[in-house]
């Protein structure tokens, strides 16, 4: 009996190590830094979610849609999905190998179809301020990437402000925005609850627009013009209640601003931050600053905040409401905040009108400043390459 029961055990193990290296398998051939639980994460989301678009499996996975479409196109290769018109969907052998290599069950997602995991539903008011504030974000100018800029979609700010009301930040509350490119110190202010809105970004373009909206609609929103590598005016030193930042998606970045929202609240706030989801090893040194800075991740809302063309991040980022007491600043290198800076790349896109291959990141920093001599306007990237380090 011990013989049988020997053999079954190393035949089951037998089979763990070879779903094991299946999932690990992918997972190094599209450097996925998440390893193997990113490649089951897609499966399951497929699986919950048949038929869904590689867009929408970035979203829910919080992964970078290139990663994503490379993982659909193995897997399709390896006959476990097959291509369908409304999106990836399993085959038969896909069904065969999640349901008994995987153990997956659960054929539907639990969600809330309400509030689509954000823990808010807006009511008549949201609603009429998401409405007016669909037709201000039309405004907004060309995205900035050279600072790390991507702007929000007009429900994701209107969100923002919502969480903050429902939770108690904005009532009477002195609130200061961080940089503010997704324009959600305008929802903030039409909600009429807070006692001032104060908004610092070194983008003139984006200041411009707050100050003329604000103008237009009588909300008081005080703008000024600053450069978060440089500690705070002494007239908005420990001067707020509740800070709200979306930073570059760096450490650096994130911390630097973190560190000027400390110097507006003082010794204890609510700071509110934004951030792109990240490899375990990242987040584990995000939440090091953060609770070196004293705060609590009091919440963590994944997949909260949505943006317009940003598929390296997914499209998507987290939403933490930090609290703190005794708050204290973490100096870091603040010439290297934003990704350009600390991660430079070289990007080939090939004009879609003659099929000129032109280089993006040294004499031309940006694909919205490139320009083909045959006029062609629309470019495909082909492929990138890291720039070495000194």
């Amino acid at each position: 009996m011990k013989i049988i029961g020997s053999m079954g055990k190393k035949t089951e193990n037998l089979k763990i190590d070879a779903k094991k290296s299946f999932l690990k398998r992918i997972a190094k051939n599209v450097k996925v830094s998440e390893g193997e639980r990113a490649v089951e994460d897609i499966l399951r989301c497929i699986y919950r979610n048949q038929p869904i678009s590689t867009k929408k499996i970035g979203q829910y996975v919080k992964l970078p849609l290139p990663i994503v479409s490379k993982v659909r196109s193995i897997l399709e290769r390896e006959s476990l999905l097959k291509r369908d018109d409304k999106g990836a969907v399993l085959s038969k052998k896909g069904i065969d190998f999640v349901e008994k290599e995987l153990g997956l069950k659960i054929k539907s997602d639990m969600k809330c179809p309400m509030c689509n995991g954000r823990n808010i539903v807006f009511d008549e008011k949201f609603e009429k301020i998401l409405k007016k504030h669909k037709i201000y974000a039309k405004l907004r100018p060309q995205v900035n990437t050279m600072i790390d800029q991507s702007f929000a979609t007009p429900e994701t700010a209107t969100a923002r402000a919502a969480i903050m009301a429902d939770r108690g930040d904005l009532e009477g509350k002195r609130v200061l925005f961080v940089g503010d490119d997704d324009l959600t110190s305008i929802p903030t202010a039409m909600t009429g609850l807070c006692s001032e809105v104060v908004v610092l970004d070194i983008d003139d373009r984006l200041l411009k627009l707050i100050s003329e909206v604000s103008k237009k609609e009588n909300l008081n929103i005080k703008t000024v013009k600053w450069d978060f590598k440089n500690e705070l005016p002494s007239e908005f030193v420990n001067k707020f209640d509740t800070i709200f930042t979306d930073p570059p998606y760096t450490l650096n970045g994130a911390v630097l601003f973190m560190s000027r929202g400390i110097e507006a609240l003082g010794d204890n706030g609510i700071l509110y931050l934004a951030f792109s989801h990240k490899p375990v090893e990242e987040y584990i040194e995000l939440q090091k600053s953060i609770n070196n800075m004293n705060f609590l991740i009091y919440e963590l809302i994944p997949g909260f905040n949505f943006y317009e063309g940003t598929e390296i991040i997914g499209n998507t980022t987290f939403l933490a409401r930090l609290v703190g007491k005794n708050l204290k600043k973490i100096e870091v290198n603040s010439e290297k905040i934003y990704t350009g800076e600390l991660k430079p790349t070289l990007r080939y896109y090939q004009c879609m009108n003659c099929k000129k291959i032109h280089e993006v990141g040294n004499k031309v920093k940006r694909i919205e400043d490139l320009t083909c001599e045959c006029g062609g306007k629309k470019f495909s990237m082909i492929k990138r390459a890291k720039v070495k380090q000194k």
